[in-house]
């Protein structure tokens, strides 16, 4: 029998079979879809033929055509490639922009909120003082409790007059310069000494008030007091102490060799002048050599020397000098260094004038040697020596 071809109408498959199929139903070798087989075209057949096809025995020989099988295979295997997008490469500027405008936000406000905080704090030490001075019985409450605290804290007390090698020996009672004790005449056996601090005791103590302007820099009418690196200072030795480049005027709690506090001005006069009638006024733009130099010592451990920190300029400075008798000057005084404990002195003093020991003296002449023809004449016979 002859074979014929065909399209399976549902997968498009191609399709043969033997001829005698047609107009029979089968299923679709692809699909599995049941078709029905095309009439085959009609042939011209010989006479007493019949043309009633008998159905082939051994059912249907169905086979699909190659191409389209291995095609339709290939489309049903094809692998699937997962297609993964990349992340899009973000711009690092954002984040620098974001960090610049950061950092300029915490400078402005270090900027800006130090001089709040520092004016507030100012504000707040003028308001403290003031509850102070009101609560504590007036001016002389104010010296009582600062003589209390002196007493009580400093090595030695506030006398330091049982001094051994600048070390304190413990608080120590007190004498008759305590407050509201009768102060001894100058000169007399346990009296003040002409142009020291001592003889001052009898001012009142009142407290300087820190600033860094001029205009704004009281002197108090009191005794010289203040406070140096967080600690109270009254000085208990002031005088000028001439040296060979300067007069050095000295404010001392303590030993003078090793103190416990001290401020020191380094004032450069012209040859033959003295401080008498001279006066000083410094700001903090003001610089060397106008603005003397300032030294502030001060011990942090009683039992080692004193820590030292100079200050050419940046302070404020105002400083008068009375006139100069019997080697002794009254003044007053405001100084306000720029250190982070803001330390402050002011006050009223009355310093010993002490004049700079001579260092040179008139050169002596040897004298002049007297010949003697008879020695000569034995040191030329015997060495040869010439004169």
């Amino acid at each position: 029998m002859a074979d014929m071809r065909f399209t399976c109408p549902q997968c498009n498959q191609d399709i043969t079979c033997d001829e005698l199929w047609g107009g029979h139903q089968i299923q679709c070798p692809t699909c599995q879809a049941e078709i029905s087989v095309p009439q085959p075209e009609p042939k011209t057949q010989a006479p007493g033929n019949t043309l009633v096809p008998k159905v082939p025995a051994g059912g249907p020989k169905l086979s699909a055509g190659r191409t389209q099988v291995a095609r339709s295979e290939g489309a049903l295997n094809a692998p699937v490639r997962q297609l993964v997008a990349k992340p899009k490469k973000k711009s690092p500027l954002p984040s620098i922009l974001v960090g610049t405008l950061v950092l300029a936000a915490l400078g402005a406000g270090g900027y800006y909120g130090w001089g709040w905080l520092r004016n507030r704090q100012e504000k707040l030490n003028t308001e403290r003082r003031e509850v102070e001075k009101k609560s504590d019985g007036g001016e002389v409450g104010h010296i009582a409790n600062l003589y209390n605290v002196l007493d009580a804290t400093e090595p030695g007390g506030r006398g330091l007059g049982n001094l051994k090698g600048g070390q304190g020996t413990g608080p120590k009672q007190r004498t008759a310069d305590a407050p509201g004790a009768i102060p001894l005449p100058p000169g007399t056996p346990g009296g003040a000494q002409p142009g020291t601090a001592a003889a001052d005791q009898a001012l009142p103590l009142k407290p300087a008030i820190y600033t860094l302007e001029l205009a704004s820099a009281k002197i108090p009418e009191g005794r010289v007091n203040g406070m140096i690196s967080g600690t109270n200072f009254v000085p208990e030795s002031v005088r000028m102490d001439a040296t060979a480049t300067a007069q050095v005027f000295r404010l001392t709690q303590g030993s003078l060799t090793s103190p416990e506090r001290e401020i020191l001005v380094y004032l450069h006069l012209k040859s033959g002048e003295t401080v008498s009638g001279k006066s000083w006024n410094v700001s903090t733009d003001m610089k060397a050599p106008e603005a003397p130099q300032v030294t502030k010592r001060w011990k942090t451990n009683p039992r080692y020397a004193p820590a030292v920190k100079s200050f050419s300029t940046g302070y404020v400075m105002k400083l008068e000098f009375g006139a100069l008798t019997n080697n002794a000057v009254t003044g007053k005084i405001y100084l306000a260094l720029p250190d982070t404990e803001q330390s402050v002195v002011a006050g009223l003093f009355n310093a010993s004038v002490n004049a700079a020991t001579p260092t040179t003296g008139t050169p002596t002449t040897a004298a002049p040697q007297v010949a003697n023809p008879a020695v000569d004449r034995a040191m030329r016979d015997r060495y040869g020596v010439k004169r």
